[in-house]
């Protein structure tokens, strides 16, 4: 089915997925999953890398072929699980780093030593893995990702090769100081030794080192031969080869990582550590080596990296889908404007509700072409221009986006000095920045709150210790603050700005970005519980910015005549203004009488106050911490069979509502469309 396209693929592991019977799974029918679960598991099950995702509040696990490897005879009923009953034996361990994650702390571990029994039997193994928390499509953690690397094999080896390697390295250094050459000592060991005297002869080589270098030289290198001699022909390899001998044979103590062979026969990387050789007297006679086989290690670092990328990308994904849910959301209430207008006007209102419709569309014009204005230049991605800008008058007109990026719970509020000088800035970079800021802000502010924009003229410290003039914008929030101990860090990227976790942590790196190049600063200031504060100085502008002449926008529609007769109170709910006028039109037309609210609370004083509602007619996304679903329930408590519509310009708002609860109508809709809704036959309109 369309609907279950996220678990296509994946080998095995995706087709038990298909087959599985999710009745007893605490995580449920794959078609009641939520999006942002839809969107991880598609992931992982594409992904040739060890993953696994863990979600709700019983951490309900998926994973795919790769990690069902990793569960060994766990697999493969620890399909749809729950986490603990999977891992018990574990648990203890891993625990503290599950509750991290579900808290908002992204955590790494790289080699824990585990004691698993996934074979019937405890066996010691170590793993590199990094929790991640996971959001769901309201910015709660409902989950953790994980990508994992078994490491148990590399471990032991390089725990035994170090072993070795000290003895080896104290045998060699003794026997060579004596210039006493011990083959049993360099043959001994599975590590590639290498012996080399001032001239780039080999002194000594062991079986390993020598058959490698056959391997991706195709020459077999000789005791009291050049190795650049041996490569005379191969002039590239040559010059690589003398570039890193040539700094152990200077003297020069180092450990480096580099790459060597022929990419047509054979290319590895390989760690090497090099080390003077010095007779008795302690004079330099030349140099060798240790080197490893790292290129295994390498690639499961670079894969583990790219998972690591995916996941952040899958994560931007959903938060544009929150951002572009909520610009739908606000285009959708600019077109119930319209829609609804053109319905009243058809039916011919008095002169006075034509003024009215028409003042209403008028300004939904104005605000469509300052969003629309602002949504274009907010993604725009190009190299920073800066031009001189009036601030305060550029960040007011930035109030219809942040609402749409923003939970109707919170507040923003600006206030800028009346002389507030000119800065010289990216606009695009701005609106980034102040986004940016805004979103953390929102984060960091669950409950609800006000985010504060000020800005004021301030003469400081410019970067070569001179006095200059700045614009001090301030953005301020009232929610749960940063921790000490990671403020310093939250410029980092890839770091976080709210309990380590918060987003893809490139958010204030992005703002650093623009504040430096800028030709300023930035600074936070936090107090945990108490809120957070981000600062930035902008350069103050040499020239005034250029005049854009505004653009009219007018509407003009024709209206028709209708009227319909009493039908009883309808409580309309709807916090938008223009929105709630036209819809008062609407069921006026129909012969309600209306009792309006603009927020959930005042509307339970109205119910309360009613003696004979016919309905309730309300919008789903509110601001207050309220949603409408939340009042349409409260109300339904109270009078259980009072008829009750809901409706919203922004589908996903409503996924919390179980089926048949209450009518749900999508906004633009039509009068026909709204009297259906209320259950009023259309012929008697």
């Amino acid at each position: 089915m369309p609907m279950l396209d996220f678990l296509s693929g994946g080998g095995q592991t995706g087709a038990l997925m298909r087959a599985h019977d999710w009745s007893k799974s605490p995580l449920g029918e794959p078609e009641s999953w939520p999006h942002a679960l839809r969107t991880v598991v598609g992931l992982l099950l594409q992904s040739q890398f060890p993953m696994f995702v863990a979600w709700g509040d019983a951490l309900g696990f998926l994973y795919n072929d790769s990690y069902a490897r990793i569960l060994g005879t766990k697999h493969p009923s620890a399909l749809g699980q729950r986490f603990q009953d999977i891992w018990s034996e574990i648990w203890p361990d891993i625990s503290p780093l599950i509750d991290a994650a579900m808290s908002g702390h992204a955590t790494y571990r790289e080699d824990l030593p585990l004691v698993m029994n996934r074979k019937g039997y405890d066996e010691q193994t170590w793993f590199t893995f990094s929790y991640s928390p996971v959001r769901n499509e309201t910015g709660e953690i409902a989950g953790m990702f994980c990508a994992v690397e078994e490491t148990t094999r590399r471990v032991l080896a390089e725990r035994a090769l170090r072993e070795l390697n000290e003895t080896l390295e104290r045998r060699v250094s003794d026997a060579l100081a004596e210039r006493k050459l011990l083959a049993d000592i360099v043959e001994g060991t599975n590590a590639f030794v290498q012996v080399a005297d001032c001239e780039f002869r080999w002194l000594a080589i062991n079986k390993a080192a020598a058959d490698e270098f056959e391997k991706i030289f195709s020459k077999r290198p000789q005791v009291g031969v050049s190795m650049l001699d041996t490569l005379a022909d191969q002039p590239q390899h040559q010059a690589a080869i003398r570039s890193i001998w040539s700094r152990a044979l200077a003297g020069e103590e180092f450990t480096a990582i580099d790459e060597f062979g022929d990419p047509s026969r054979h290319r590895r990387f390989y760690e090497m550590r090099f080390n003077t050789l010095r007779d008795s007297a302690g004079r330099q006679i030349g140099a060798y080596q240790f080197v490893y086989d790292v290129t295994e290690r390498l690639h499961d670092q670079e894969r583990l990296r790219q998972a690591e990328q995916a996941l952040r990308h899958t994560q931007r994904l959903d938060s544009l889908g929150q951002l572009t849910g909520g610009v739908a959301h606000d285009f959708n209430n600019l077109l119930a404007v319209f829609a609804s207008g053109v319905e009243v006007l058809e039916r011919n209102p008095s002169p006075q509700q034509q003024l009215k419709i028409m003042d209403a569309m008028r300004r939904a014009v104005a605000r469509g072409t300052g969003l629309t204005r602002h949504l274009l230049a907010f993604s725009r991605r190009k190299a920073v221009n800066p031009e001189p800008i009036d601030l305060a008058d550029y960040l007011h007109g930035m109030g219809e986006m942040l609402a749409s990026s923003l939970r109707g719970d919170i507040r923003v509020e600006m206030r800028f000095d009346t002389d507030l000088w000119h800065v010289d800035v990216d606009t695009g970079e701005l609106e980034h920045a102040i986004v940016n800021l805004c979103v953390n802000a929102r984060d960091a502010m669950p409950a609800g709150g006000t985010i504060t924009i000020t800005g004021e003229n301030a003469v400081d410290s410019a970067e070569d210790g001179s006095r200059a003039e700045f614009v001090r914008l301030r953005v301020s929030d009232t929610g749960v603050g940063i921790p000490p101990q990671i403020l310093g860090r939250v410029f980092d990227p890839f770091f976080t700005t709210k309990d380590v976790g918060k987003g893809s942590g490139l958010g204030l790196a992005q703002v650093y970005g623009f504040a430096q190049q800028s030709g300023g600063r930035v600074s936070v200031a936090s107090d945990e519980g108490d809120g957070t504060a981000v600062t930035l100085l902008l350069p103050r502008a040499a020239r005034a910015p250029a005049v854009v002449e505004a653009v009219e926008t007018a509407s003009a529609l024709p209206a028709v005549a209708s009227v319909a007769k009493r039908r009883g109170d309808v409580l309309l709910v709807e916090d938008d203004v223009e929105v709630a006028a036209l819809t008062r039109e609407m069921l006026a037309a129909l012969g309600f009488n209306v009792i309006h609210a603009s927020n959930p609370a005042t509307a339970l004083a109205k119910f309360a106050e009613a003696t004979a509602l016919a309905a309730v007619f309300s919008d789903i996304m509110m601001p207050g911490g309220t949603s409408g679903l939340h009042l349409a329930r409260e109300i339904r408590s109270r009078n259980p069979t009072l008829p009750i519509v809901l409706t919203t310009g922004y589908a996903q708002s409503g996924a919390g509502m179980r089926d048949g609860e209450f009518r749900l109508l999508l906004k633009p809709y039509s009068l026909e469309a709204l009297a259906d809704a209320l259950g009023v036959r259309t012929e008697t309109i």
